[in-house]
């Protein structure tokens, strides 16, 4: 009775954790008509959002018109127009010309920002222009994979990541240089079924993400010098079929769904603090009742503000847009205190903006830094929550924030700051 009654408590502690996210979903992007399934969604330097389906729904009339059946690549302006060069049915590159008739299976950006399109059906890899939407190359995978490919990861140096689909046997995680020549074999038979697997910029650590076995394998190496060994296994119970980087927070982003077994939301991406192992921000698809509709893309914007999220499924748009409302907040002081302080913000009465400042100390007896969790919340005097300033991982240290209440009405606002067991809460007056 007490374990059941602990599960409840645990389950109803993570929704209350997570009801206050950062994001604000805009809806379907770039239009509620923009529908057919997604199978992968890239950033490139300039803003401009990448998409695929694995369906081929798109039709090429080729010069001696015939028509082929294709998975174009949409290539979309922040505004939600076409880039010159979109849709793209073909590439052209040195060794060929190839029609997109296959399945997409994801897509990402390099090292450079250029754009690494990923097919089945047959196993093709193409490396883009993101400038200009030509080919720069092309790779017909063989059978180093063992199966239809994953999405692509790629490290700072260029090396990029495929992983089979199907797991397990003599299947591989493969490495490929930059020129799409192959490296060699990173982890041989990692078990499962994965749609998705990411690296970090050093090249050193792979988080492998079968769906199926609902957690994430983490495999490390001390230098590239050195063999991939599985070394820990994180978020067990979630189901995964989508992921990316944040470039602003560092923070791994992935999606789950309802055959998840740990009870987080279906159709939701939650935030990854791969430092701490801790969930620590999230946004969700509308509306997420239909349990059949599966998460397969996300990515972000060059600033880390907006995230594009993609589903499976054919009837409803391809795309979802949210926009992070968080305030920036600046470190203006790396020294270590021992003890937290949250200042009265100034100026106080304030209108319409006002600069909240606290500090962070080390809270272990060495002279290392370790990063914890840390809340700066905004309330009204009835105790209604107006804003989310900060929600994020913070090393010791001061900082500083900028409220901005030009939408709020004058009155009088209490803001507090949470960090492991302490808070401490403010008045601040907005006078207009």
């Amino acid at each position: 009775m007490y374990r059941s009654l602990f599960k409840v408590i645990a389950v109803l502690f993570f929704l209350v954790s997570y009801s206050y996210a950062q994001w604000t979903n805009e809806g379907a992007w770039p239009s509620d008509s923009f529908i057919g399934g997604t199978h992968g969604i890239t950033v490139d330097p300039d803003g401009k959002v990448w998409t695929s389906t694995y369906y081929k729904h798109d039709n090429w009339i080729t010069p001696d018109s015939v028509t082929i059946k294709t998975s174009a690549i949409y290539v979309l302006n922040p505004d939600g127009t076409q880039a010159e060069f979109s849709p793209i049915y073909l590439v052209t590159t040195n060794q060929s010309t190839d029609t997109l008739n296959g399945n997409c299976r994801g897509l990402t950006t390099d090292e450079n920002g250029n754009v690494l399109y990923v097919q089945s059906g047959p196993n093709k890899i193409f490396k883009i222009d993101y400038k200009t939407g030509e080919g720069i190359s092309r790779r017909i995978i063989g059978d180093e994979l063992g199966s239809s490919p994953t999405k692509p990861t790629v490290a700072d140096d260029g090396t990029i990541f495929i992983a089979p689909v199907v797991g397990g046997g003599t299947s591989a995680i493969t490495m490929y240089t930059s020129d799409l020549e192959i490296l060699g074999k990173a982890v041989v038979g990692p078990p499962g079924v994965a749609r998705t697997i990411e690296v970090t910029k050093d090249g050193n650590t792979l988080y492998w993400m079968p769906f199926d076995l609902q957690k994430i394998y983490v495999y490390k190496r001390e230098s590239i010098l050195s063999d991939f060994t599985l070394t820990d296994s994180l978020m067990e119970g979630m189901s995964i079929e989508s992921s990316a980087w944040n470039p602003k927070t560092g923070q791994l982003w992935v999606s789950n769904d309802a055959r998840g077994s740990a009870h987080h939301t279906h159709l939701t991406w939650f935030a990854i603090d791969t430092a701490a192992v801790a969930l620590v921000d999230s946004f969700t698809w509308v509306p997420n009742d239909n349990e059949a509709e599966l998460a397969r893309g996300l990515a972000f914007s060059p600033d880390g503000n907006i995230a594009y999220a993609g589903t499976f499924e054919v009837s409803t748009p391809r795309i979802q847009k949210f926009v992070n409302n968080s305030t920036d907040v600046e470190k203006i002081n790396t020294a270590l205190s021992k003890e937290f302080l949250l200042e009265q913000n100034y100026p106080n009465p304030f209108n319409p903006t006002t600069t909240i400042r606290y500090t962070i100390p080390n809270t272990i007896k060495t002279d290392d830094a370790t990063s914890q969790q840390v809340q700066l919340k905004v309330y009204d005097i009835l105790g209604k929550e107006i804003a989310t300033l900060v929600n994020e991982n913070q090393a010791p240290g001061s900082y500083k924030v900028v409220f901005d209440a030009s939408k709020l009405t004058s009155g009088t606002y209490i803001y507090t700051l949470k960090a492991g067991n302490f808070q401490k809460s403010n008045k601040m007056i907005l006078t207009k």
